[in-house]
């Protein structure tokens, strides 16, 4: 996994680095999305996820809309085709994009209408350095948004 100012970035999906999303295709022939690092850190902690299935979209339309504590806004499709699935574990527990935005903070699952997302996502090192680029100028550190664990508490052991 390649890191970019602290952003995690997994080597094997596929990016949208203008709308920050990410995509991992399934075996199935769908594509599963999510945030990616920087903009789960841009959101802050998410509080609320809204999406369905079956809504057919267009590139760049909304697939759903994420609430924080600092920010409202559209989780928006890298190409077209239709919502098939909607992860349950993000409408119950929408906090799971910031603790795990490449696992099981994945937000919806897309069939595509064609192949074309594959010439207009990036992967691998050209993905890295268009994010190496954006994030230094966005002056943009990555961070996740975990609570606190039971085993870091500020009681000692005796």
């Amino acid at each position: 996994m390649a890191q970019v100012f602290a952003c995690e970035f997994p080597d094997v999906y596929w990016f949208d680095v203008e709308r920050d999303v990410w995509v991992m295709p399934q075996p199935s022939g769908q594509l599963r999305m999510g945030m990616t690092d920087p903009a789960q850190t841009r959101a802050g902690k998410v509080l609320h996820v809204r999406a369905k299935t079956g809504k057919t979209v267009v590139e760049g339309q909304n697939l759903a809309t994420i609430e924080s504590a600092k920010w409202v806004g559209p989780f928006p499709a890298p190409c077209e085709g239709l919502v098939v699935a909607v992860n349950p574990i993000v409408m119950t527990d929408p906090n799971e994009i910031n603790r795990d935005p490449y696992g099981q903070g994945w937000i919806v699952e897309l069939q595509p209408s064609s192949d074309v997302w594959r010439s207009t996502l990036m992967t691998g090192p050209k993905a890295i350095d268009a994010y190496r680029e954006k994030l230094r100028a966005e002056g943009l550190t990555c961070m996740r948004c975990v609570p606190p664990s039971d085993d870091l508490s500020p009681e000692s052991e005796e």
